[in-house]
């Protein structure tokens, strides 16, 4: 009997993960400077082409180390490379606490850039993980929208937070106030249990990345297909959470005013993300999918044509559609890679979504200031647009089974 009571305390362990990973998510998703973040660099004298830039660089540093960090994270463990990820997101809000200038703000955003790259994809994996150790595996889907709902439901009330400090504190406040948040991410980190799983078959090194990368690129022609969609669509629901801003700027909006709009709009991700499961029951996996592939791209498109109050609009249907997004496209790369491999493959994703991030932005960004806001948007959405229909041509032909019978059971 001492075998089993210790297996059963063991995943009891490992569920604690579970919680440990809601709280380094809570770290990085109380955003008290969304609502101001526009403002703030206006403040300081940036154009919107020096916010578009500085994200891109923020991605960049965050790409330069994706699959090297993720990688990291399959040799050395996945606890270690959320330690150090949670120490850097808190020593780069501390350095903007204190920033005044571009060269300043451009400083920070590399150090949370290689923060952030140490988290990607190590948690996700660890979730997985820690489900797996715990026989839960087949509810990643379930739990991967309840972290990311719990994410958007932390932005919204950090959104009203952020707002109100702005408004009777200062913008600075508000980063001094981001840096407390962060810091919560560090003992979360140092507390989790490392689950055990696959070790690697080869000798771990450089051969052995180029190996992974090529086998989850171009070789597993269901998982490369899962990526290639995910990270379009991640590339246009990270760029659209600065797209937003600006816009929002554009149209002559205050902190009083945008803090309202991001809260429900944080809002309706949650809700979406948090009903994951069942939205994409409801809709069909191919429905689910469509939207997907051609709403979001064309989101961009309804916001730059529409006038303010439909634009709007297609905004709140565009976030509804990115709540359940997420978490589906990441449980179908999940499921079609081995748990040895699993962060530095989540990672080869986030690589694509910076780079991708990195030239869209600053070219929303220039074409704003050579043009208008709304000629970016509508060329944008048209490139997206491009690219999401191939992607999505690439998934239909290589449809996973399980994504596929899960759909066939539903009719």
């Amino acid at each position: 009997m001492a075998f089993p009571d210790r297996l059963i305390v063991m995943q009891q362990s490992y569920h604690y993960n579970i919680y440990y990973l809601y709280i380094i998510k809570l770290s990085k998703w109380l955003m008290l400077v969304m609502p101001i973040v526009a403002l703030f660099y206006n403040e300081n004298g940036l154009t919107d082409f020096d916010i578009f830039l500085l994200q891109a660089i923020y991605s960049i540093s965050v790409a330069i180390l994706e699959i090297p960090s993720g990688y990291m994270a399959d040799i050395v463990g996945r606890k270690k490379s959320l330690i150090l990820g949670s120490i850097l997101g808190t020593l780069g809000y501390v350095i903007y606490s204190f920033s005044t200038t571009f060269t300043g703000f451009l400083s920070a955003e590399i150090i949370l850039g290689f923060g952030g790259s140490l988290i990607s994809g190590a948690d996700s994996a660890l979730l997985f993980d820690s489900l797996t150790a715990t026989r839960k595996q087949h509810r990643y889907l379930q739990f991967e929208g309840r972290i990311t709902s719990l994410g958007n439901f932390a932005e919204t009330g950090a959104a009203i937070c952020g707002g109100v400090i702005a408004a009777f504190l200062s913008y600075r406040a508000v980063y001094i106030s981001q840096a407390a948040i962060a810091a919560l991410a560090i003992p979360a980190s140092l507390l989790l249990l490392e689950p055990k799983r696959n070790k690697h078959h080869s000798r771990p090194g450089f051969s052995h990345i180029i190996s992974v990368c090529n086998n989850a690129v171009f070789t597993n022609k269901q998982l490369s297909s899962s990526i290639h969609l995910s990270s379009i669509a991640g590339i246009a629901t990270l760029c659209m959470a600065w797209t937003a801003q600006v816009y929002f700027v554009t149209q002559g909006f205050d902190e009083i005013t945008i803090t309202p709009l991001w809260v429900t709009l944080n809002l309706t991700v949650a809700v979406a993300a948090a009903f994951a499961t069942k939205a994409i029951k409801v809709l069909g996996n191919r429905t689910a999918l469509l939207l997907i592939i051609f709403y979001i791209p064309v989101a961009y498109i309804l916001l730059g044509w529409l006038p303010l109050v439909p634009a709007l609009l297609s905004l709140y249907l565009f976030y509804s559609v990115r709540g359940y997004a997420t978490p589906l496209l990441k449980d179908l790369i999940n499921q079609n890679c081995d748990s040895s491999i699993r962060a530095t493959v989540l990672s080869i994703r986030n690589l694509f979504v910076r780079f991708g991030f990195a030239l869209l932005g600053p070219s929303i960004g220039w074409m704003s200031n050579s043009f208008s806001l709304s000629t970016g948007l509508v060329l944008a959405g048209f490139v997206l647009l491009l690219f999401s229909s191939i992607a999505g041509y690439r998934f239909h032909k290589f449809l996973p089974d399980k994504f596929h019978d899960r759909d066939t059971a539903r009719e």
